[in-house]
């Protein structure tokens, strides 16, 4: 009697024990497909914008110097022909009575907009009377008046600066200009030199 009760006991134990495994096993299996789940990737690059400004043809990204010839016309001051008083004719070779231009021309090659300054600066031994403008007829015996700063240049957008100069051939005072004039003619060894420092900034 009491082996058939301890018997059922067991029983009903292990029966117990199996429906809380069922149980728990179930959770398990339903904890496991019962629920949604998602993923996914994402980037995205970004590519340094380029710098690029040129004047004259060089760029000045990359070199700090560029060229321009500034007696690449030497004309006549009365009638802007082309000089042909002098021995070499033009050349550099200057005197009184004649003119010329130089250009600057400068390129935003950039993928940014941008905003230029020049800065000129001249050498004149022995004060040779030479005047400057940009548009012929506002003269200048101080270049440092023809200096801009801050002009936009736009992408792809390109300006040509042209600078004039002329060596004046009547003086306000005719008589103190002539005996100037001879006196460096008289030496030959004045000499006129001409720089433009060109600066390139980005626009914010």
């Amino acid at each position: 009697m009491n082996n058939t009760r301890k018997r059922s006991s067991m029983m009903v134990r292990l029966v117990a024990a199996l429906a809380v495994t069922m149980m728990f096993t179930m959770c398990l299996v339903g904890g496991t497909f019962a629920k949604y789940t998602s993923s996914a990737t994402g980037n995205d690059n970004a590519n340094v914008a380029k710098w690029d400004i040129s004047v004259n043809g060089a760029n000045i990204t990359t070199s700090d110097t560029f060229t321009f010839d500034l007696f690449n016309t030497v004309n006549d001051t009365k009638d802007n022909n082309a000089e042909t008083d002098m021995a070499p004719n033009g050349g550099t070779i200057i005197a009184p009575g004649t003119r010329g231009s130089f250009d600057i021309v400068i390129k935003n090659d950039s993928q940014v907009n941008a905003t230029y300054a020049i800065d000129y600066t001249v050498t004149n031994t022995n004060n040779i009377p030479v005047e400057f403008s940009t548009n012929g007829t506002d003269w200048k015996t101080d270049i440092n008046e023809l200096d801009v700063t801050n002009v936009a240049i736009g992408l792809g957008a390109d300006t040509t600066v042209t600078v004039q100069w002329r060596w004046r051939f009547e003086a306000d005072n005719v008589t103190e200009g002539d005996n100037a004039d001879t006196n460096l003619g008289k030496v030959g060894t004045a000499t006129l030199e001409v720089s433009a420092k060109v600066t390139a900034t980005q626009v914010d």
